[in-house]
């Protein structure tokens, strides 16, 4: 009989909060915007969003990845963090405690040995985690169609004691990528991957299970090969009676960014058999065209599996109970750049598909990221997603929550946390009646990034309807903070490169690549001034700069101070030394402004040293608030 991974992992979760007391505590704040919620018996709960303790790598980003698990109020983090060496990462693993208390570790080949690097490829060297129902915790960690890499804690709980033990893996000279990760109730450790058998034309889906009895990994399924196709896994749960529930798409072998047919269907261990969602038994290894209901996303008009629209790209899975609720996915129409974020559920006879991100209908510069989740208890479903905006020089993302009380009532969208710099990528968990989240923002800080722990209780909310994706996308645009009375104002400038790069551009609204004062190689202190007839109350200054996109820091404006003039004097508002960001902020706290002036002092570290300016914005205050010119910073 196997042990109750509740008992067992509790007692070794209490004393791993031994060692969690040795670390630091993150603030922990209510999500700005966060609703206020009730609980069942009508005490008011909020979402919590904190900053975990640690520093993340540019390269802790992936859409498939199980970078989060939580036994018994201690939650895990895997993630990248950066390595002494360009172009390489380390693994660490926090571990967050009850008490709220973070501890850092790191994978390591032998106890009291140097941290292990890898090198960075996005969307492929990425961790996955599970803890075991003793409390070990296992990693699977940057592989991109390359033997196991696979690291164990020797302390169950203790994010500091995780040590290689690739040589306990199974088929050792497999070449393995994207490892999704589950634990079972009995305890069991699974991990789903792909497998790189070239020789054959095709690169198929393997399911592999850690026996806590035995404590041994060992191959348990082919689950999915099919000669010309590549198999990408999405999800992988295991529910309440032990059946493990498999999501993945196909490629063409043997690879390709953009997939098609979405495909499910759960494997019951006791006698090694495949079903689909209708529990109809299924012949394995499945294939694309295996009878039965498999496929939930078939191809369209005009689609192939070469094709690269239309196309889907990642998917989760969520489970009410032991039944399926749906799956999340990305999907790209024909023709089309943007991906749209779309749900299916099977009502018992056929899938049915809603489209809940429309991209291209919330405008241009609009664009979802490879990073979804889906969570359903007591038939409400949740969405998390990710949406980002194109501003200026910069790309701004927002983690977006998205919920129907039960199937057939409308979505309702609702913020978590505040917006970032570039993209962010999550994954969700269900504990105890609240979603635990895993948000990464991988450049944040530009060259380095951050990742947050957020709690959304699942308890009735006492909100009505939220927000609108709208609003959030003109938030992240920064429509929705004042008015800008720079715009058209009048310029001068100390040069410009071209007569079409004059200074006018800067003030004209657009945020464009053509649309920029550039200065004349060889000002080596260029000035921008732009004046307008009425003076107004600003709240703040804002001056966008570099390349669309953010392609590189080096040619943002990198020495520079802001100054406003107001009562006929010129006062400093803002400094910026050493900058690499596309856009910064100076605030100017209410003061009556009738012009702004950038002073330069170092235009840029690109190799043509020109000043580029998207925009300079000035803000207007809230009509609430009264001007304070005797307010002047010194």
């Amino acid at each position: 009989m196997r042990r109750s991974s509740s008992n067992t992992v509790r007692a070794l979760a209490a004393a791993a909060l031994t060692v969690l007391a040795l670390g630091v505590t993150a603030p922990a704040v209510a999500a700005p915007g966060g609703p206020v919620r009730g609980d069942a018996g009508g005490k008011a709960v909020t979402d919590t969003v904190e900053t975990v303790p640690v520093t993340v790598d540019t390269s802790n980003q992936a859409g498939w990845w199980r970078p989060l698990d939580v036994v018994d109020g201690v939650s895990y983090f895997a993630f990248n963090a950066p390595a002494s060496t360009a172009s390489k990462h380390e693994v660490h693993l926090a571990s967050r405690g009850a008490d709220g208390t973070w501890t850092e570790g790191c994978l390591r080949s032998t106890a009291g040995g140097a941290c292990v690097t890898f090198t960075d490829d996005n969307g492929h060297n990425q961790p996955s985690i599970v803890v075991d129902g003793d409390g070990v915790i296992h990693a699977f960690v940057s592989m991109h169609n390359e033997q196991w890499n696979v690291f164990r804690s020797s302390v169950p709980g203790d994010v500091t004691s995780l040590v290689e033990a690739t040589s306990s893996m199974p088929d050792l000279d497999a070449a393995i990528t994207y490892p999704v990760t589950a634990r079972g109730p009995d305890g069991d450790a699974w991990v789903l991957v792909r497998v790189g058998t070239d020789a054959e034309g095709r690169r198929e889906g393997r399911l592999y299970r850690y026996d806590l009895d035995t404590g041994v990994w060992d191959r348990e399924a082919v689950v999915a090969a099919a000669t010309g196709y590549s198999f990408y896994p999405d999800d992988l749960e295991v529910d309440a009676d032990g059946r493990v529930h498999v999501l993945w798409e196909w490629g063409p072998f043997p690879a390709d960014p953009a997939r098609h047919l979405g495909s499910y269907a759960t494997y019951d261990p006791s006698d090694g058999s495949f079903a689909d969602v209708t529990g109809t038994a299924l012949t394995g290894p499945i294939t694309p065209t295996t009878p039965g209901s498999v496929v939930w996303r078939p191809f369209g008009a005009g689609e192939a599996i070469g094709s690269y629209t239309p196309a889907l790209q990642t998917a989760k899975l969520a489970l009410d109970g032991t039944e399926l609720a749906g799956i999340v996915y990305r999907f790209v129409e024909a023709d089309e750049t943007a991906y749209d974020v779309r749900y299916t559920s099977w009502d018992g006879g056929a899938w049915n598909d809603e489209s809940l991100i429309d991209a291209s209908a919330l405008g241009s510069g609009v664009s979802t990221v490879a990073a979804i989740d889906a969570t359903s208890s007591g038939g409400v479903d949740r969405v998390y997603a990710v949406l980002a905006v194109q501003v200026c020089g910069e790309n701004r993302s927002q983690v977006v929550r998205l919920e129907r009380e039960t199937v057939g009532t409308p979505w309702t969208a609702r913020t978590v946390g505040t917006d970032q710099l570039g993209q962010q990528r999550l994954r969700a968990e269900t504990v105890d009646g609240t979603d635990v989240l895993y948000l990464s923002a991988p450049l944040s800080e530009t060259t380095r990034g951050t990742v947050r722990y957020a709690a959304i209780p699942r308890a009735a909310s006492a909100d009505t309807g939220g927000t609108s994706l709208q609003d959030i996308v003109s938030g992240l645009r920064g429509e929705a903070s004042g008015k800008n009375v720079a715009l058209g104002a009048t310029v001068s400038v100390s040069s410009s490169l071209r007569a079409d790069t004059g200074g006018a551009l800067a003030v004209d609204g657009v945020c464009t690549d053509a649309s920029r004062w550039i200065s004349a190689v060889g000002d080596t202190a260029p000035t921008i001034t732009a004046a307008w007839q009425t003076p107004t109350a600003l709240a703040e200054i804002r001056v966008k700069s570099g390349y669309a996109g953010g392609v590189s820091t080096d040619s943002v404006l990198r020495d520079f101070t802001v100054e406003v003039r107001t009562g006929g004097a010129w006062v400093e508002v803002g400094r910026f030394d050493d900058n690499i960001a596309g856009t910064v902020t100076a605030t100017v706290d209410g003061l009556v402004v009738d012009a702004v002036r950038l002073l330069i002092t170092d235009p840029s570290a690109s190799a043509t040293d020109v000043a580029r300016v998207f925009e300079i914005e000035a803000i207007a205050a809230p009509a609430t608030e009264s001007a304070r010119n005797d307010d002047v910073p010194r």
